[in-house]
């Protein structure tokens, strides 16, 4: 697996992998439906520090993922992580993670990442708990998880 940036951004790849309304409600809960490109070129800009990825498997692309700045210096949020549907619950969501930690540490030098999970998606909330990120709060169907990377 690897990690393709998706630079310049093209959100037509983005909804042709969503193309399905649950899907990307999994990925984006508040995403409108049909897929609206310029909502996603705002959230993903990377002209504002944003790294919007494809994620491969060889030469099938098989997912998407993001890492989006926040306010505090070095903290990145890991967002719309999305994985074809048939190829969920193999282990490939671990590996993705790991490749955006990787990237995250050696790139960015980021020393924390922030997600949200929901609870609703308990494959996403197993996986991110198995990759060590550790719940912060909830609030409704909001789960607010964080890991540290190198401590300050």
């Amino acid at each position: 697996m690897r990690l393709v940036e998706n630079i310049p951004l093209d959100t037509q790849v983005i909804a042709s992998l969503m193309s399905a309304r649950q899907d990307l409600h999994l990925v984006w809960p508040l995403a409108k439906w049909p897929f609206d490109h310029d909502q996603w070129r705002e959230v993903l800009d990377p002209n504002a520090g944003n790294k919007p990825f494809l994620v491969y498997q060889g030469k099938q692309l098989i997912g998407h993922a993001a890492l989006r700045t926040t306010e505090d210096s070095g903290v990145y949020i890991v967002s719309y992580l999305y994985l074809l549907p048939q190829l969920r619950s193999q282990g490939l969501g671990e590996t993705m993670i790991g490749l955006l930690e990787q990237y995250a540490t050696e790139k960015l030098s980021a020393k924390k990442l922030i997600l949200v999970a929901r609870t609703y998606n308990p494959m996403a909330l197993r996986c991110y708990t198995k990759c060590g990120f550790q719940e912060d709060s909830r609030e409704e169907s909001l789960i607010s998880m964080s890991k540290v990377l190198r401590p300050d």
